[in-house]
């Protein structure tokens, strides 16, 4: 049981060091394995998912920002003239100095760092983002996450979790008998495909029990390239 929780850990902060490295030279989207049918999403699609997070984040330029998970910075760029500063955070070294690299309105503080293990002062931000991140926590290490979320927002502020699977839609996605199997199979191995299903339940309760006033889930908009089975939740302190 030990051996496999290692496994677990150390996968998606193994195979995210990897695949930065290997697509470098690569589509910025595949990138950050933002596809369909392993191609790039269209810039259409990509269009639809920023406009969806302008509009559950509610940004504002005396803002901050906190962005967990924010790869090569695609969507941190999109937001960084919305807000007053952005404090983006990723494990990945590559992904940061892409980033930074391309900060033309220098508001983006970059981070390498794994989001399981960096901490903030009490309510540092006013918004946090984590678009199609906390899949690659296990259950355990998203509930520490939450309760830093709790502590870092602050009161009035809004977290935003975007891109979330859906436990309830995961056959959706698993969708022949070959998926099926190969989705035990990557679990077997403790090498899941997409990473933690969430149940919306349990997220409810589990941001109660941090601390959260009220949290709301919405279903993303047909325009979406995931929209069949992931979600979004705001978490309001």
């Amino acid at each position: 049981m030990e051996t496999g929780k290692y496994l677990m850990d150390n996968y998606w902060t193994s195979f995210w060091l990897n695949h930065a490295h290997q697509s470098r030279d690569k589509d910025h989207q595949i990138q950050v394995l933002r596809t369909l049918g392993k191609q790039p999403v269209s810039d259409e699609a990509f269009a639809a998912i920023l406009e969806s997070i302008f509009a559950l984040l509610s940004p504002d330029r005396n803002a901050n920002l906190l962005d967990l998970c924010c790869g090569n910075g695609l969507i941190t760029h999109a937001l960084s003239d919305k807000f007053e500063a952005v404090t983006a955070i990723d494990i990945s070294e590559e992904f940061i100095s892409k980033l930074m690299d391309s900060d033309r309105n220098n508001k983006i503080t970059g981070l390498v760092s794994d989001i399981r293990t960096i901490d903030f002062p009490e309510m540092s931000f006013d918004r946090i983002l984590c678009y199609a991140g906390i899949q690659y926590l296990s259950e355990q290490e998203t509930l520490f996450l939450f309760k830093k979320l709790r502590r870092w927002i602050r009161d009035g502020g809004l977290v935003l979790l975007g891109d979330i699977p859906d436990a309830t839609h995961r056959w959706r996605f698993f969708d022949s008998p070959e998926r099926e199997n190969a989705y035990f199979d990557a679990l077997a191995a403790a090498q899941p495909i997409v990473g933690t299903w969430f149940d919306p339940s349990w997220l409810e309760k589990l941001s109660r029990y941090a601390g959260f006033k009220s949290s709301e889930f919405h279903s993303q908009p047909q325009t979406l390239p995931y929209q069949h089975y992931r979600f979004d939740l705001i978490l309001k302190a």
